[in-house]
Parts: structure tokens; sequence; C-alpha cells
């Protein structure tokens, strides 16, 4: 065997090492990220109190959130108590395979704008650009290695972009009670943050914290 041969068995290797690690460690990345967040709130506040560009922001960010909320809500809907045991392609789940992960990802940007800081917002981007295409990758091979009909459907779902024209519901579904009430609890977190997220924002206007910094 060839060195050129093994060239891609090696970068396979090498990638799917880099996915777990990415994967195993997103919770920790996220608590660095969400921490740095928070101090340049401390620090700082937004250049753009006062202008048209605050009230958008901060309305984009509400609706951001509210629908990560909503979202999350109706995945664990379809989802609780049938994670890793029954391949769910119904609801949100006959449009893309990972809509979790697109909730996530309007939350982040929602709250995000909620600091009415385009500098935040980039930052949280970012943070979810580089670490969930591996977290994607890690569950596709999982739920292949787990169910023998998940190649069909990845083939015709989308990962991340909803497609809308394949939507598709039972007309009745049995939910898992106890297993969906733990799911509420990890889908109003947003919310729960979007009011720290805006306390910041009143403790500087009342004086109880001074910026040092003006936010982008």
């Amino acid at each position: 065997m060839t060195a050129s041969s093994m060239l891609p068995t090696t970068r396979n290797s090498r990638t799917r090492k880099i996915d777990n690690f990415l994967t195993r460690h997103r919770i920790g990345v996220w608590r660095v990220v969400v921490s740095a967040v928070f101090l340049s709130l401390v620090m700082g506040h937004s250049r753009w109190d006062g202008t048209w560009v605050s009230p958008l922001m901060l309305s984009l960010g509400m609706a951001g959130v509210s629908l990560a909320t909503v979202g999350r809500l109706w995945c664990a809907l379809y989802i609780s108590g049938r994670k890793n045991t029954t391949l769910v392609t119904g609801g949100p789940y006959s449009m893309c395979r990972h809509p979790l992960y697109v909730c996530n990802f309007l939350g982040i940007l929602g709250l995000g704008a909620m600091t009415e800081s385009l500098f935040v917002v980039a930052v949280l981007a970012l943070a979810f650009a580089l670490m969930y295409p591996a977290v994607i990758r890690t569950e596709d091979r999982f739920l292949a290695a787990t169910f023998p009909e998940y190649a069909d459907y990845l083939r015709r779902t989308p990962a991340f972009f909803p497609k809308i024209s394949l939507y598709r519901s039972e007309p009745t579904w049995t939910v898992h009670v106890a297993s969906f009430q733990r799911n509420i609890a990890d889908s109003v977190w947003f919310l729960a943050l979007s009011i720290v997220v805006e306390s910041f924002d009143l403790f500087h206007d009342a004086g109880v914290l001074r910026a040092v910094v003006a936010l982008v």
C-alpha cells in the first residue's frame, strides 16, 4: 500500500478525532465563550444605545430567542423518550436532520443581538460555526451505525438548513411525559439567559455598573 493510498484514511481518522474532541468538550467551550461575553457586558455598554440600531437588534434578538424556545419544545415533543432508541423522522425532523441545533443557532444569535453588539453576535456565530459541524458529523456517524434506515434518511433530508417542502407529520403522536418535562427545562434556558443579558443593560443604565469600553 502506497503512502498516497493511505492518505484519505489518515485524513478521515484525524477528522474523526477532531470531531469527537469538539463534541465531548463543546459544553466546556461554550462556558468559556459565555463567560467571556458576560465579562464584556459587565465592562462595556453598547455604542448603539440611543440609536435606531439598538431597538432593531433588541427586536431581532427577542424574535430569535422566542423561535429557539418554541422550536426546541416542538423538537422535544417528538424525541422525548425516543432519543437513541428510535429514528424520528417526522415533524421538525422531516425538514432537517438536526433541528435542535437550528434552534440553538437562532437562540445564540438572538442572545447576541440582545446585547446590542455586532461584535458579540460575530463571536457567538463563529463559535457555533467552529463546533457544531463537528457535532453534526459525529451524530450522523452514530445514527448511521445505530439505525440501518438512516442512510436513506440522510440522503433525502438536509443536515441543518430546513427544507419546508419535506415537512410531514403523523396525525397523532404519543409523548413520554416524564422525558418531555425534563426537556422543557432544557428548552427554556434561552429565555433565562435573555433576562440575564437584559439585566446587564439595566444595571448600566441605572449606574450600578460603569462601562469602560464601548461594544461595537
